[in-house]
């Protein structure tokens, strides 16, 4: 198993954790940053993956870093952060009392 399998994972993961998180919280902030890590994800890893495969002069990386997979890796643990990202923003806005003036 290669830690690509596993990083494809996370998205599914990501998924779960901002619908409790949003269920709990009664907030969509959770699977708004999931979304936003999502597309993130993609970019940093559409970036990685042109870097990989037009390399400077005399970098050899081998032939592990070819095809899309550094996109939806990239992609998927962008979601699982943003899911994350967003139950903990969503967390703190609850718990800050609010003032009645």
């Amino acid at each position: 198993m290669e830690l690509f399998d596993v990083s494809l994972l996370a998205a599914p993961a990501g998924v779960a954790v901002a619908v409790v998180a949003s269920v709990r919280v009664r907030s969509i902030v959770p699977i708004g940053l999931l979304f936003v890590g999502l597309l993130i994800g993609s970019l940093v890893g559409r970036l990685a993956w042109e870097w990989f495969a037009n390399p400077n002069v005399g970098v050899e990386f081998g032939s592990e870093f070819e095809g899309y997979d550094w996109v939806m890796g990239f992609a998927a643990v962008g979601a699982l952060v943003g899911a994350l990202l967003g139950a903990w923003v969503a967390g703190r806005r609850r718990m800050t009392p609010r003032s009645s003036t």
